[in-house]
């Protein structure tokens, strides 16, 4: 019986069914409780047929003749006694009274269905009756010593033999009914009994079998369908038994590196063996007071009993990167995991399930963050989250009272040295907890939702001067006798000395990742429309790295964004996120180099080859290059040296038919150019870069 409540393999496609054996053993258990439930129904029904012809039985006739007889035969006796002077006449009247009494009971309606089944029997009582009424005179009339008792006992011994024949086969017949009766109530009982037996029967082979596919699912509902590994249910109700117990141990929430990235290469079946694999190397590796379990999709626990010393933590974390690092080989490629953990202890870093795994996630992120193999949980963590969540909670208020900083550091053309355009840098000055800086502003607002409304206050905060510093920007394209007679609307670009049109000062604006979207143009839009701004004097900073998730999508946002007239700078570039080939089919302005790709390329080395480099692969996409991060004159030296270098050996420039930058010279940010202005300085600054430009 054991194979008939065998469970299938998890991942041969019948996870949850019922297989045939356990349905027709179910189905057959059915059949017989029907069966054996339908003869007990039968059964019952005879009895209640056998009931009622007991019902129908007349108890009433056989009981009043055996009266009647034995009546008859004391009126008789009487009427020697009267005879004899032995009875006085009251009480000789007293049994004629009694006996006349017993005939109109048996011939009244009440017995009259008996009799008719018997009508001799009818007639006899009927015959006894006038008998009886016929004496009335004589009874009554008799003494003592009379002869008339003669009459009385002539007139009514005669029927006293046919009576007691009668109530003899009454009775016997009574007798014979009740036997035959008990003999098929007792076969009644006994197909009864049987039905009951074998109902029951199946009823308890059928709930077995219930509650073992019960037991089986409810197992199931505690184990991934995938590897088997107890799920979150399990290790839940295991970590609230150990905290019941006061049980000291380390909690490790494991999750191989690069796992969702080999689901699109390889697809789901590969990888799923893959991580089946990696399952079992981890359960063969566990040591006697270690629990391992599957709580979510790519995520594993390892709940260590009794581990609470770093030492022994360190000892058991290597061991499963040693038993993850071999080599798995799975549908024929070949795979070295590297896992990625977090730590937590209990009851050190928290006393209750709910904290522990949200602290040993909070781990695991940091892990994935600092690109550790493991990061054991600090209290400063959980200090940065409530930091970090209080900053969300506060920013709201803070863009409704307008209390962002606003700063704008230059972009200038090199070696022209002509600023067009303006990074826009947005801080907090928290009460609490101080200035927080624009990278950690960007970091907290992407995390926590944000991000479009600071981005939108920025803009609009920056629409509503960008008119102004555009005129003061353009004075140095304008004569020297016209500095103050710009009209308030400027035209998308102005003459430069009778050359070519030069597009006006923009404002670039980080966007975060959650904003990297079909759709985000309108919302840009509509602020620039609001203040009269035309779309090119927005450039979006776009990191690569969100480029390279998706490049078909992402070439929709970008054609749509500059097909509105927005402008776009790749930011990161040269961080490998995305392949060249599809990079150059993105409609890009700028290409932003990272900040610390201009760091030491005042000497010979790696610093400058790599920047070399990464110049002549923009040379190849045919876009314009950002260096930031330019913050000392030795920098800027040298990258001068590098262009020139560049352009000397470089062939004929060729642009992209769809790119509407004329600003095809190298762009420069950085202290060394220029430091970071705020909204109230950059009108000043830009007169007297102008007034410089034109002395010059």
């Amino acid at each position: 019986m054991k194979r008939f409540f065998a469970s299938y393999p998890r991942l041969d496609g019948q996870y949850g069914r019922v297989s045939a054996i356990k349905f027709l053993l179910g189905g057959g258990l059915l059949l017989v409780m029907l069966y054996f439930g339908s003869g007990a129904s039968q059964t019952l029904g005879k009895i209640r047929e056998h009931n009622t012809l007991l019902e129908q039985r007349t108890y009433e006739v056989p009981w009043s003749l055996m009266q009647l007889q034995l009546e008859m035969g004391r009126f008789l006796d009487a009427v020697r006694l009267r005879h004899a002077a032995a009875i006085s006449q009251d009480d000789f009247m007293l049994r004629y009274d009694i006996l006349w009494s017993r005939t109109p009971l048996l011939l009244s309606s009440q017995f009259k269905s008996g009799l008719g089944e018997r009508p001799e029997l009818g007639l006899l009582i009927r015959q006894i009756d006038a008998r009886i009424h016929e004496l009335e005179p004589t009874v009554e009339g008799l003494q003592p010593h009379s002869p008339d008792y003669l009459i009385i006992l002539t007139a009514l011994s005669p029927y006293l033999e046919p009576l007691s024949r009668t109530v003899s086969a009454l009775m016997h017949d009574n007798v014979r009914f009740y036997a035959e009766y008990d003999l098929a109530y007792r076969q009644l009982g006994k197909q009864l009994y049987r039905s009951i037996e074998g109902f029951f029967v199946a009823l308890l082979l059928l709930l077995v079998l219930l509650f073992r596919e019960l037991h089986r699912y409810w197992r199931l509902q505690q184990q991934d369908p995938l590897t088997g590994l107890p799920n979150r249910l399990a290790l839940q109700r295991h970590i609230s038994t150990l905290i019941e117990q006061d049980q000291p141990f380390s909690l490790t929430l494991l999750e191989l590196k690069d796992l969702n990235s080999h689901y699109q290469h390889f697809g789901f079946k590969v990888i799923d063996q893959l991580l089946q694999v990696c399952c079992e190397r981890l359960q063969g590796s566990l040591l006697g007071y270690e629990y391992l379990a599957q709580p979510s999709e790519g995520k594993i626990v390892v709940v260590g009993k009794g581990v609470v010393e770093l030492a022994d933590i360190r000892a058991q974390l290597s061991r499963f990167s040693h038993v993850l690092n071999e080599k798995a080989s799975v549908a024929g490629y070949d795979f070295y995991m590297e896992p990625l953990m977090g730590v937590v202890l209990y009851p050190f870093d928290a006393d209750n399930l709910v904290d522990l795994q949200a602290r040993c996630e909070l781990a695991l992120e940091l892990c994935k963050q600092q690109q550790k193999n493991y990061v054991f949980f600090d209290p400063s963590l959980l200090k940065e989250m409530s930091r970090r969540q209080q900053l969300a909670k506060d920013l709201p208020a803070a863009i409704t009272s307008n209390s962002l900083t606003l700063q704008l550091q230059p972009l200038l053309t090199w070696p022209a040295q002509q600023c067009v355009g303006l990074q826009v840098l947005t801080s907090w000055h928290h009460p609490s907890f101080g200035v927080i800086a624009p990278a950690e502003l960007q970091r907290m607002t992407e995390q926590y939702q944000c991000a479009e409304g600071v981005m939108l206050w920025s803009l609009q905060a920056m629409c509503s001067q960008l008119r102004v510093w555009q005129r003061h920007a353009y004075q140095d394209y304008l004569p020297n006798s016209l500095p103050n007679s710009l009209p308030n609307s400027l035209p998308n670009s102005l003459p430069n000395s009778q050359q070519d049109p030069q597009p006006p000062l923009f404002i670039s604006v980080t966007l975060p990742a959650p904003l990297f979207r079909l759709g985000i143009e309108v919302s840009l839009l509509a602020v620039l429309q609001q203040y009269s701004i035309t779309p090119a004097s927005l450039v979006l900073e776009i990191n690569e790295e969100i480029v390279a998730t998706d490049m078909p999508t992402a070439n929709l946002i970008l054609a749509r964004m500059r097909a509105v007239g927005i402008r776009i700078m790749l930011t990161e570039f040269g961080s490998g996120s995305a392949p060249l080939g599809p990079l150059s089919q993105l409609p890009l302005d700028w290409l932003k180099l990272n900040a610390t790709q201009c760091t030491g390329i005042e000497h010979q080395g790696d610093a400058r080859r790599q920047l070399t480099a990464l110049l002549a692969m923009a040379e190849v996409l045919t876009v314009p290059v950002v260096c930031c991060g330019v913050d000392h004159v030795s920098e800027l030296t040298a990258l001068e040296s590098l262009v020139l270098d560049s352009s000397a050996s470089a062939r004929p420039e060729r642009t992209r038919p769809e790119s509407n930058n004329h600003n095809a010279a190298l762009l420069v940010q950085g202290d060394a150019v220029g430091e970071p202005l705020l909204v109230t300085e950059v009108g000043e600054w830009l007169k007297r870069s102008a007034q410089l430009k034109i002395n010059s």
